[in-house]
């Protein structure tokens, strides 16, 4: 039995009606190993704090085979089964032990990191991530998959103009009304001050209006919304 990252007795607080270990307490046991795990590998909570970034699960995927009961004890293993080479993206396999040694579960995760501030998935500073794949326990079958290349915003914005061109359905006023304003206000910026000189007509005013709502937003937040507004009408064609 190696890689034991926690250990601990059970609580009564943690046992069933059935005087069985509670399935949650599981996750808990899973989820204090790894953190035990980055704080071993230069991942501390202080560190995390620093960095503005947070581990997020995408799958977690417990297997029972024995029985756990009050009175017992328990090992957590950790081992890194896949991660990326920027260590953006992860996975995990543990194992709990009962104190007689006895495997009694199994529990695959897979996450990533995000940055708290953006609200999107990051990679570790270039020092950060050689530490953590350095002293991190891996598996037999470790996968370390390369970085994929991304789209820079300027590539996905000018490909979302592409896409808006060849949409099978035609969308609704308001919704056309909306792409023309996150366009215009991430290739230019702010409306100007003064509308459209003929008040009558009409689809000027309107697209006029709908460009002037969107006054103090960034062009690159327009560049955002408008390619994820043109992608999400594409899911729906």
């Amino acid at each position: 039995m190696n890689n034991i990252f926690f250990e601990s007795p059970v609580l009564w607080s943690q046992i069933d009606a059935n005087m069985h270990l509670r399935h949650s307490a599981y996750a808990d046991f899973g989820a204090q190993a790894r953190l035990e795990l980055l704080k071993q590998a230069g991942l501390s909570l202080d560190v995390i704090t620093g960095l503005h970034i947070g581990p997020v699960l995408f799958r977690e995927e417990l297997v029972y085979l024995r029985e756990i009961h009050a009175d017992d004890r328990v090992k957590v293993t950790v081992e890194l089964t896949k991660c990326r080479a920027d260590g953006s993206r992860w996975s995990f396999r543990q194992e709990i032990y009962r104190g007689d040694g006895i495997k009694s579960a199994i529990i695959s995760v897979d996450g990533a990191w995000i940055d708290l501030s953006r609200r999107k998935l990051t990679g570790l500073p270039e020092n950060i991530v050689h530490a953590f794949l350095e002293r991190t326990p891996k598996s037999s079958d470790f996968q370390l998959e390369p970085i994929r290349p991304t789209m820079s915003q300027s590539t996905l914005f000018q490909q979302a103009q592409e896409d808006s061109k060849n949409l099978r359905q035609r969308p609704d006023n308001e919704t056309l009304l909306k792409i023309y304003a996150l366009y215009k206000q991430g290739t230019v910026g702010d409306a100007p001050s003064e509308s459209p000189a003929n008040p009558f007509d009409i689809v000027a005013k309107a697209k006029f209006e709908a460009w002037a709502s969107l006054k103090g937003t960034s062009p690159e937040a327009a560049q955002e919304q408008y390619v994820t507004l043109i992608n999400a009408l594409k899911a729906q064609n």
